[in-house]
């Protein structure tokens, strides 16, 4: 399956920062963590690997394409404690949404009140039936900005699909061009229907006793399904 970013002008394709695979934009803090919490792997008192080694949070981090900020953006606060952002390019980088669209939604706490919406110019394209989740850069729970969760019908829609996100209440200072800002995973529609279950605790234990005979990786070894997005 393709993904298509197309760029909405000129300016979006010769200036601005082309989406990219999210593996390429994996956090420092990941890349720094060793595997082990010891100098080598140990059973004492229990098994000494870290989050490194965890491929659900692996594949987490690498699912789907980064859309980056094209531009520094500086963010202030007046004496009364209002937000305002500026940047000195001549396109506008972000814009606020309505307060008329915004002003119900539930800001998490620590938060400015105004929602922006990040300007990046690309339109999303995917194939029949597939759409776009579109989330927070996942592992970069440190920045200065939250973007806000949604799904994209981006095989319908034909123009941009600008996500948006929070400024954190207390931060002043410059949000750096490149900053990763959405994290675009698509996924093929389907309809769902839930059902309720139960296994015996016995066949519980089998199942983990199968998977964890293995003292290193047994998920990534027995079970993970590779993903590629490139």
């Amino acid at each position: 399956m393709k993904i298509k970013f197309i760029a909405s002008s000129e300016h979006v394709l010769e200036v601005r920062p082309k989406p990219v695979p999210a593996s390429k934009l994996i956090p420092e803090w990941w890349k720094e963590m060793p595997p082990y919490g010891t100098e080598k792997f140990d059973m004492d008192p229990y098994p000494t690997t870290t989050a490194k080694k965890c491929f659900p949070l692996l594949d987490g981090l690498t699912s789907g394409y980064m859309i980056t900020l094209w531009s520094d953006l500086f963010v202030k606060k007046d004496s009364f404690g209002n937000q305002s952002v500026s940047w000195t390019v001549s396109h506008p980088v972000v814009e606020a949404w309505s307060p008329l669209q915004s002003s119900l939604y539930e800001i998490p706490e620590g938060f400015n009140k105004t929602v922006y919406k990040n300007l990046h110019g690309w339109i999303i394209e995917t194939p029949k039936d597939y759409s776009c989740l579109i989330i927070h850069p996942v592992g970069y729970q440190n920045l200065p900005i939250r973007t806000i969760t949604g799904v994209v019908d981006t095989d319908k829609l034909k123009t941009h699909a600008n996500a948006p996100f929070l400024i954190r209440d207390d931060f002043e200072g410059i949000i750096p061009k490149g900053t990763p800002m959405a994290q675009v995973i698509p996924f093929k529609r389907d309809s769902w229907s839930m059902e309720i279950d139960s296994i015996t605790e016995k066949e519980t234990m089998y199942r983990y006793e199968k998977l964890y005979s293995t003292l290193k990786s047994s998920y990534g070894k027995f079970l993970r399904v590779n993903k590629e997005y490139r």
